[in-house]
C-alpha cells in the first residue's frame, strides 16, 4: 500500500515537473531581447531583423512539449489572451515597418499543444462584414480584449477586440468572432451581430468594424457595467492630413450592441446621449499620443 502511494506521488511529481518545464533561459533571454528591439528600435532595419528572429524563436518555443503551461510573462510587448475555459491562448503582436506600414502577427495555441499561426491578409480581404476567415487569411489586429460566450443555439464562440493601424491616416478597430470547427480548427466571423430597423429586413454581420482618423480616440469594447458592446458613433469630416480628403471621427455619441435572443442586437439610442468620455471599464489606449496600445513608448521615427 505504502509503495503504491509512494509510486503515485513520484509519478505525480514527474508529471507536474514536466508540465511546468520552463524554456531554456538563454533562449528566453534572446526572445525577450528581440521583442524589445522589434518594438522600440529607432531604425526600421533593426526592427525588421529582430521581428524575423522573434517570430522564429517564439514559434519554436511554442512547438515544444508542455509549452502551453509557460505564461511568457517576460514578453511585455505582445498581447496574451486566455479564455476562462483555458482551452487555448491567443498571442498577437504589432511591428512598425515604416511610417505608413504596420505588420500584424498572431499565434493560437490550444491546450493540447496544437499550434495555428495567424497570417494577416487584411489588406486583400473582401466582404469584411459578412465573410468568414481562417487562420491563413486572418484580419490582422493587436487584440486588447477577449470574452467567452456561453453555448446556445450557436456554437460556442469568443469575442475578440482588436486594433489595426491601417495607414498613416486611419486606424481600424474590430470586434470579431473566434470559433472552432468540429475538427478543432479556428475560424473568425459568425453572423451574431443583428441590426433591425422598423419596416426593414434584419441585417446580420459577422463582425463589427470601424475605420476612423488615426489622430482620433475611438472606443470599441465590451462594458460589463452596461452589459453591452459600446462603440463611438462616427461622422465624416475633412481630414487634417493634406493627402487625405475626408475621414471618420467620433461625434461624442455612442452605438451599443445588447445581447438578447442569441444575438448582439444593435441599438442606436445612445446616439442621443452625449458623454464626456467613452463608457468603457478601463481606457483601451493611453490618452497620450506618444504611447502604444499596450502603454509603451512609441517608436520615434525621423521625418523624411
Amino acid at each position: 500500500m505504502i509503495k503504491n502511494i509512494a509510486g503515485f506521488v513520484l509519478m505525480f511529481f514527474f508529471v507536474f515537473a514536466a508540465r511546468t518545464q520552463n524554456p531554456d533561459v538563454k533562449v528566453l533571454e534572446q526572445l525577450v531581447y528581440h521583442a524589445d528591439v522589434m518594438t522600440h528600435a529607432q531604425e526600421s532595419k533593426h526592427r525588421l531583423y529582430s521581428m524575423n528572429l522573434f517570430n522564429e524563436v517564439f514559434i519554436r518555443l511554442l512547438n515544444q512539449n508542455n509549452s502551453f503551461n509557460y505564461p511568457f510573462d517576460e514578453l511585455k510587448w505582445i498581447s496574451k489572451m486566455t479564455p476562462e475555459d483555458m482551452s487555448f491562448r491567443l498571442f498577437t503582436w504589432e511591428v512598425v515597418v515604416s511610417e505608413n506600414e504596420y505588420r500584424y502577427f498572431g499565434v493560437l495555441q490550444k491546450s493540447d499543444g496544437t499550434l495555428f499561426e495567424l497570417t494577416d491578409d487584411f489588406a486583400h480581404a473582401e466582404d469584411l462584414l459578412t465573410e468568414e476567415f481562417g487562420h491563413n487569411n486572418w484580419l490582422g489586429a493587436f487584440y486588447y480584449n477577449m470574452m467567452e460566450m456561453p453555448s446556445d443555439k450557436h456554437e460556442k464562440y469568443y469575442l475578440v477586440f482588436g486594433l489595426n493601424k491601417w495607414n498613416a491616416g486611419e486606424n481600424v478597430k474590430i470586434a470579431d468572432v473566434l470559433f472552432f470547427s468540429h475538427e478543432g480548427v479556428p475560424y473568425f466571423g459568425k453572423p451574431v451581430f443583428k441590426w433591425s430597423e422598423s419596416g426593414m429586413q434584419d441585417v446580420f454581420h459577422n463582425r463589427i468594424l470601424t475605420k476612423y482618423a488615426s489622430d482620433a480616440q475611438v472606443s470599441l469594447n465590451y462594458n460589463p457595467g452596461m452589459d453591452m458592446i459600446i462603440t463611438d458613433h462616427l461622422v465624416r469630416r475633412m481630414s487634417r492630413i493634406p493627402e487625405q480628403a475626408e475621414t471618420m471621427v467620433p461625434d461624442g455619441s455612442y452605438i451599443a450592441y445588447k445581447y438578447k435572443d442569441d444575438y448582439w442586437n444593435r441599438i442606436d439610442q445612445l446616439e442621443n446621449e452625449i458623454l464626456d468620455s467613452a463608457p468603457r471599464p478601463v481606457p483601451v489606449l493611453d490618452d497620450r499620443q506618444d504611447k502604444t496600445i499596450i502603454g509603451r513608448e512609441k517608436v520615434k521615427r525621423k521625418n523624411k
